[in-house]
């Protein structure tokens, strides 16, 4: 359970205080003060901010100047104080309203796997608004359970909780057990996972990811052996006002007599899929995860 330090205590009131003040302002003003507080905190985040450029040197290299880099970065910032305004706000939403601001031009993909009863793996990442996605996508008709982790702030896990059952988004954590996925798959229901960053508490493995070896998450791969389910990359994207959510087709998997080499191969498939979505939209990532912590010793 989710526990209150004093620390957090503040920060959550905070949290409740920029609730009220968001529930009574119009859409764009509110995302222009989400807009400006990422800002802030671009400046004044001065850990995460220089992880962030470290990262974007790594996956850029000399393809982009450094004020290409920076510019990213503080868009980065930017884009989350958005989010974090667009999250408060989903109570005050209704399904009309979601289904307005967020698009989506090929959600066909997903409802004929839905109408087929096929088990979908729900792939994506720490990208673009990444919890309206998942509104989004139950709004719409698709059986949506989450695997995320839990948040640290006991008052704000409640509130995450309440508006994800509201929107009929359901939520497994992740010491939850593997069985648990593997059941939900085999109902032909939907999960949605982001394996996209370095968790030395989950099994994976080293593939490449932007020239360089990364330590993954290979629990999608792992589960389409055990269900066959299909691997359905999934991406939401800022608009000018609003979002596009961008659907592809599954992943194409290999399946031989060599498991070990086929999850090893498949997750590189996936996180491709990542890869090329980053490349294109690269101020929708979190940039200052450190994605390349775990060293391949190979």
């Amino acid at each position: 359970m989710a526990k209150n330090k004093p620390g957090r205590a503040v920060i959550f009131l905070v949290f409740r205080l920029v609730s009220f003040l968001v529930f009574a302002l119009p859409a764009r003003i509110a995302l222009l003060l989400g807009q400006a507080f990422g800002s802030l905190c671009f400046y004044i985040l001065k850990k995460e901010r220089k992880k962030a450029l470290e990262n974007l040197d790594i996956a850029f290299k000399d393809s982009k100047s450094r004020t290409e880099k920076r510019a990213i970065a503080k868009k980065v910032f930017e884009n989350l104080g958005k989010n974090f305004i667009e999250v408060i706000s989903i109570p005050k939403l209704n399904s009309s309203y979601i289904k307005r601001y967020v698009s989506c031009k090929n959600i066909g993909i997903l409802q004929q796997l839905l109408q087929e009863e096929k088990a979908v793996i729900i792939l994506s990442a720490h990208f673009g608004n990444w919890e309206l996605l998942a509104h989004y996508l139950s709004i719409m008709g698709m059986p949506m359970n989450v695997i995320a982790r839990r948040a640290r702030i006991e008052g704000l896990e409640a509130f995450l909780i309440r508006i994800r059952k509201k929107n009929g988004v359901n939520i497994l954590y992740r010491d939850a057990s593997a069985k648990e996925v593997v059941d939900l798959l085999k109902n032909k229901k939907f999960a949605g996972i982001m394996p996209d960053q370095d968790m030395d508490s989950v099994s994976g493995v080293f593939v490449d990811f932007f020239g360089k070896s990364a330590w993954t998450p290979s629990g999608p791969a792992v589960l389409n052996f055990l269900t066959s389910a299909a691997i359905v990359p999934c991406f939401i994207v800022r608009r000018e006002f609003g979002h596009e959510v961008l659907i592809e087709k599954p992943v194409e998997l290999v399946r031989t007599e060599d498991r070990r080499k086929d999850i090893l191969e498949n997750t590189q498939r996936y996180t491709r899929a990542i890869e090329n979505h980053v490349r294109e939209f690269p101020d929708h990532w979190v940039w200052f995860h450190d994605r390349w912590k775990t060293r391949n010793e190979l």
